[in-house]
Formats: C-alpha cells, sequence, structure tokens
C-alpha cells in the first residue's frame, strides 16, 4: 500500500517541478533570444536603431517600422539587441518637430518599403547605446 502513494507522491512532485520551471532559468549564458517586443528596453534599442537609420539616409521622409519581423537579444558585458524590421516612408518630413504620429504613405510606390536588419549594443548603467550593424535592401 505505501508504494503506490509514493509513486503518486513522486509524480506529483515531477509534475509541480514542470509547471514550475521557466524556458528563461534554462537559458544559456551569452545565448542569443527572442525578444519581449513590449519591454521597455527593447522598445529604446528599436527607436534608436530607426533614429540612426533616419539619420543615415538622405531622403527627406522619416521612416518608421511597418511590422517587427524579428527581435533577439544577447546578454554579455553588455545587451546585443538583433532586429529584422520591414519600414515604411511616412508622410512627415525629418525636419517636423514631432515623428511619432507619422502616417505611412498610402501609394506603395511612395512608401518605399525595406527590409533591414540593425544590431544595437548597450551599455545600460553607461547610458552607452551604438548601432553596430545596419542592412536594409529593397522588399
Amino acid at each position: 500500500m505505501a508504494r503506490p502513494l509514493c509513486t503518486l507522491l513522486l509524480l506529483l512532485a515531477a509534475l509541480a517541478v514542470a509547471l514550475a520551471w521557466s524556458p528563461e532559468e534554462d537559458r544559456i549564458i551569452g545565448g542569443i533570444y527572442k525578444a519581449d517586443l513590449s519591454d521597455e528596453w527593447v522598445q529604446r534599442a528599436l527607436h534608436f536603431a530607426i533614429s540612426e537609420y533616419n539619420k543615415a539616409t538622405e531622403d527627406e521622409y522619416y521612416r518608421c517600422p511597418l511590422r517587427v519581423l524579428r527581435a533577439r537579444q544577447q546578454t554579455v558585458a553588455r545587451t546585443n539587441y538583433f532586429f529584422d524590421v520591414e519600414v515604411g516612408r511616412t508622410t512627415c518630413a525629418k525636419s517636423q518637430p514631432n515623428l511619432d504620429t507619422c502616417a505611412f504613405h498610402e501609394q506603395p510606390e511612395l512608401q518605399k518599403k525595406q527590409l533591414c536588419s540593425f544590431q544595437i549594443y548597450e551599455i545600460p548603467w553607461e547610458d552607452k547605446r551604438s548601432l553596430v550593424n545596419s542592412r536594409c535592401q529593397e522588399a
């Protein structure tokens, strides 16, 4: 009679451990993982990448992400962010003061969509951020 009870207790303990297990706890140090787009730091990194991208383009119109195709991050001595983003041209000129509410061109040929990959590294405690790699091509 004691043996089935022990087996049941072991199964319940294994189930409790399985339910409490979190994939984040099992991450390999230095590994690259899916980034949470709702995270404030991920949003800051993406905003920084788009801002640097806009500074580098000669287009007079501001470009914004149409959609984020993939966002990943890696934590080592700093945090590396990797983004694959579809970027579109807006109706706002770069010289406008508020670029947060820019609409995209409705005509596809004026939107000039691009697929971009960005790599950003950040050291938050030093308030240091840099665009390491940026590569775009027409979509």
